[in-house]
């Protein structure tokens, strides 16, 4: 295990460049595998869950090569899934369950499907795609009978009428990705949809490979597919991950005489977790969105009710900005957040608690009270395993009294591998101890 210890920080300033989005990166590589030719896929996030993901989809029949460095050649299946000689396990990522789960519900074969103990203990919104994939045809076992893995998957969808909770996208992605698979008319309605930037984010790519649906009317809760063949292969550059900004950026806001720039992104994106730079604006902050920069600066920021509904995986960042904002913020519509790599909103109060802070838990979300009463301190906290919980309280150390020591921060590299690098870079007082593995 690495350990990151973080102290007190001021003139953090520089550029910070900021690593391809993993996200679009599952959306493209597992949709190539299904297509009917060969994709090529530039400049993708690599990361351990990028690697079994190309296992994954190789044991479908997809042929993935890396033909030059950062670029991946992949021939798909044109539809005709092979059935996987070996257990499918996602580790940590639950959006590579839910990717995995749609291929499987689309192949005519069994999928055994598992992962890490967060996996298997706490991603209690898998049980949500269950019912509608039977209801499609799909046999769906969960071994343990708690709705969650490991699964048994047999499909394969070929038309039919589903129903089901959307309150988490991760279950309604699966279910769409294997009717948009399907070569006869489906309609799936959502009662509840959450989460529907995600959401738009699947669609996006579904029009750039040709798979045609309808969105009845917007509401993302009736979809009508009306039978399609295999995607086409496409050529793409991946773009930048719009979870990664608001870290360096929030890190400048808060520390004195500080300035990070970070370019590159691409302000069309439909990527929920954009709207985090818009919501530090709502607190005051100092930032400035340029057409090709974004500019953070050193700034006070002021409490306000923030909907993380678009954006849940941006909760334990919003937390830690309203740890510096004055007044009363309230996090809301954060349930999602409960079923991430680890249980987010408890675990980011309990940490936030441990440095000082006053703050409420809610069932979705949070109130951090900032009377100026209190300010973080060091100390030692836990990372959870998550890379989200490690980057987000590593910020909140930058600015808070003593040293705070973060565990888990191997886990970074799953979406930031360049992070504590370029902060150190930046001026940011991190040091990395320990090791990858133990």
């Amino acid at each position: 295990m690495q350990y990151l210890k973080v102290n007190n920080s001021k003139s953090i300033t520089g550029e910070v460049s900021i690593p391809p989005s993993k996200t679009h990166s599952f959306r493209a590589l597992i949709l190539a595998s299904v297509a009917e030719g060969t994709s090529i896929i530039r400049n993708p996030k690599i990361s351990s869950d990028w690697k079994e993901a190309i296992k994954a989809m190789s044991m479908y029949g997809a042929k993935i090569s890396e033909v030059e460095p950062d670029v991946f050649q992949v021939t798909g299946v044109s539809g005709q899934l092979q059935t996987p000689e070996d257990i499918i396990n996602v580790n940590n990522s639950g959006t590579m369950l839910a990717f995995v789960a749609g291929i499987a519900a689309a192949c005519p074969g069994w999928t055994v499907l598992t992962g890490d103990e967060s996996i298997r203990k706490l991603r209690k919104i898998s049980k949500n795609m269950i019912q509608p994939l039977q209801d499609l045809g799909v046999t769906v076992v969960s071994t343990k009978e708690d709705g969650m893995a490991p699964f048994l998957i047999k499909g394969k969808v070929n038309g039919g009428r589903a129903a089901m909770d959307g309150v988490g996208c991760q279950p309604v992605f699966s279910v769409l990705i294997a009717s948009a698979l399907s070569e006869s008319p489906v309609e799936v309605y959502v009662k509840n949809p959450g989460e529907t930037a995600y959401i738009d984010l699947l669609l996006y790519w579904f029009d750039k490979v040709g798979l045609a649906y309808e969105n009845i009317n917007g509401t993302y809760e009736h979809y009508r597919f009306p039978g399609n063949k295999a995607p086409r292969p496409f050529d793409e550059q991946i773009s930048l991950e719009w979870s990664a900004p608001p870290y360096p950026l929030l890190a400048a806001i808060i520390t004195p005489d500080s300035q990070i720039k970070v370019r590159g992104m691409d302000l069309s994106d439909p990527y929920g977790d954009k709207r985090m730079i818009h919501i530090l604006q709502e607190m005051g902050a100092d930032l400035v969105i340029e057409d090709d920069c974004l500019t953070a600066r050193s700034s006070e920021l002021r409490g306000i009710e923030i909907d993380m509904n678009e954006l849940p995986d941006q909760l334990p960042t919003a937390a830690v900005a309203a740890c510096f904002a004055k007044g009363e913020t309230v996090i809301k519509n954060a349930l999602t957040a409960r079923w991430k790599e680890c249980d987010r909103v408890s675990a980011i109060c309990t940490e936030l608690k441990k440095m000082g802070a006053r703050v409420t838990e809610k069932e979705d979300g949070l109130i951090i009270h900032q009377d100026g009463s209190w300010k973080l301190k060091g100390g030692s906290v836990d990372g959870y395993y998550d890379h989200r919980m490690v980057m987000s309280l590593s910020v909140a150390g930058l600015a808070s009294e003593g040293e705070l020591v973060i565990s888990d921060a191997q886990m970074i590299e799953k979406s930031f591998g360049q992070y504590v690098t370029q902060m150190k870079a930046a001026g940011a007082q991190f040091e990395l101890v320990g090791g990858a593995d133990g």
